[in-house]
């Protein structure tokens, strides 16, 4: 890209007034701090998109500059709002409105670019194609980065995004490739490319997604997302749907029954990448390393094929990924949060070292020599120790093995995807386990969190690593899941995360058993945020 003559720059300007001085001022920013970097070049994009000075060509050359430095910037930062639990702190969201508002400045550059580009005698008239799709990459990460922290996004994105594309259409701008150092694997992309990898990015349900997952729904787009075409038609897939997204809507590409395709309709035609996610899904079940299958190298073979089979279900199927609600009877649920919480309520007891004499205080040898036993509001007393506590939260609806259910405004409790749950139901008795599966964040700070029940009634017992070279603690909490044999599902353990390792073994001591059983961890079933469960032998 040759650049023009620019203005000079002006006395005293804070920021900078062409490329040449836009690159010297970015490589004064000091990136050890990196909110107050962000910072620095939000002001600078706000400058730069609401001043009238700048040459077309330069304003798009210092976009590009900035653009690199935004994105190192953007995964710096991540870290800070990224995982945590919900609502964030005030430092957290102060850090993510930082990022977002970087994100939207980056957006509103490309536009003014934008209306350079729409005049033929403008020298970025030939570069309309790079303009659109990067305008489309910077809405498609406004809704990301409000999907990282289960947060809903304005619809009116959506609007934004389908607009661009029909400005595309009108330009026959759609195919052209683009480079791409940043958002594509092999260098290029496209407006197509962009615009299909924000409709199935947002199709994945960010919501039901750990950020490791959401890490791989973006690795597969970047490898595969070009399978995906955008047609005025398409046929019906084995399922009797058509994938399409109406131009003129504030929503996404979803799945249809036939319909009548009008003007403003389009059809996502996703044959390729169908054929291409099967290919995968069957080297996977024969034990092919995900690395070799193009998939990211750290997911495990179990893990990379749930999650593959997930996407081509939403991608190319269609199929609803949970039964539809219903209304619950119950209208509450007691809820303990994590394992070491949950075992205590579901044991009634404090948790002790197998083997380790717990001296009785002088308030139960008292209750003894009265009462016989330990009284009620000693034990209650002693747990008050713990600062242990449940929540009641409401429940909005139930489907088969999942609750939905709505976070009081008074709790003291944040939430996660993949965070193990105690949940006590109505008039039971004992607590069952389940996993946080869906996080949202309304607008209006309403929080709704789903929970999956894991099967079987949950037995509390006590665990360590029988690995004595590795082992990097005693005793801890966790569960038996007895066999269902009725479903087919296997005895399972849920213990901490990061004590268990394929192959190696794991001590299970039961009460009353003078020594520790030894099991070997045979799979993972399921890897939460804070506990694993596996199968045993």
């Amino acid at each position: 890209m040759s650049l023009q003559a620019a203005p000079n720059t002006k006395p005293g300007s804070l920021f900078f007034t062409d490329a040449r001085t836009c690159k010297d001022w970015l490589k004064s920013i000091p990136l050890t701090n990196v909110p107050q970097a962000q910072q620095k070049i939000v002001d600078a994009l706000r400058y730069l998109n609401r001043s009238p000075d700048f040459v077309a060509l330069e304003r798009l050359t210092c976009m590009e500059l900035l653009r690199d430095k935004v994105a190192f910037l953007l995964t710096e930062q991540r870290t800070r709002y990224v995982g945590k639990t919900i609502p964030l702190s005030h430092g957290d969201i102060a850090a993510w409105q930082v990022s977002s508002n970087l994100i939207a400045e980056m957006e509103a550059g490309y536009r003014r670019c934008w209306l350079d580009a729409t005049l033929e005698d403008s020298p970025l008239f030939i570069h309309g194609a790079l303009i659109i799709q990067r305008t489309m990459r910077y809405i498609g990460l406004q809704m990301l980065i409000a999907g990282f922290i289960y947060r809903r996004f304005d619809p009116v994105l959506w609007m934004r995004l389908h607009l661009q594309w029909l400005e595309a259409e009108g330009r026959h701008l759609t195919d052209k490739r683009v480079k791409d150092s940043i958002g594509a694997i092999d260098g290029y992309s496209s407006v197509v490319q962009a615009y299909t990898a924000v409709l199935f990015g947002q199709a994945a349900n960010i919501h039901e997604l750990s950020p490791r997952q959401i890490d791989f729904v973006d690795a597969v787009l970047k490898r595969f997302g070009h399978k995906v075409t955008v047609a005025r038609e398409a046929e019906v897939n084995p399922q009797g749907l058509v994938c399409a997204v109406d131009l003129l809507s504030n929503a996404g590409a979803s799945f249809h029954p036939p319909i009548v395709f009008a003007e403003h309709v389009r059809a996502l035609v996703v044959e390729d990448l169908s054929k291409s996610l099967r290919r995968r899904l069957k080297k996977l079940a024969e034990g092919e390393d995900p690395a070799k299958l193009d998939l990211p190298a750290e997911w495990s073979i179990s893990d990379a094929q749930n999650q593959l089979l997930r996407l081509h279900r939403i991608w190319c199927e269609g199929t609803s990924a949970r039964p539809l609600a219903t209304v619950p009877e119950e209208q509450h649920a007691i809820l303990a949060f994590g394992i070491t919480e949950t075992h205590f309520f579901m044991s009634g007891t404090p948790f002790q070292q197998p083997g380790v004499r717990s001296d009785l205080t002088r308030q139960e040898m008292a209750d003894i020599e009265m009462f016989g036993k330990v009284s009620e509001s000693t034990i209650r007393a002693r747990y008050a120790d713990f600062n242990y506590g449940t929540e009641s939260w409401a429940t909005v609806d139930e489907s088969r093995g999942h609750l939905r259910l709505l976070r009081p405004a008074n709790s003291g409790h944040g939430i996660a995807i993949g965070n193990l749950i105690g949940i006590k139901i109505g008039k039971q008795d004992s607590f069952f386990l389940g996993v946080v599966r869906e996080l949202v964040e309304e607008l209006n700070g309403t929080i709704y969190a789903t929970i999956a029940m894991l099967p079987g009634k949950p037995e509390p017992t006590t665990v360590r690593s029988s690995d004595t070279r590795n082992r990097t603690s005693t005793y801890v909490q966790g569960f038996r899941l007895p066999p269902m044999e009725a479903l087919k599902i296997p005895e399972t353990l849920v213990v901490p995360s990061n004590l268990s390792q394929l192959g190696r073994g794991i001590d299970i001591f039961h009460a009353g058993h003078g020594s520790p059983k030894e099991v070997k961890v045979a799979d993972f079933v399921e890897r939460g945020l804070d506990f694993d469960r596996v199968t045993i032998s």
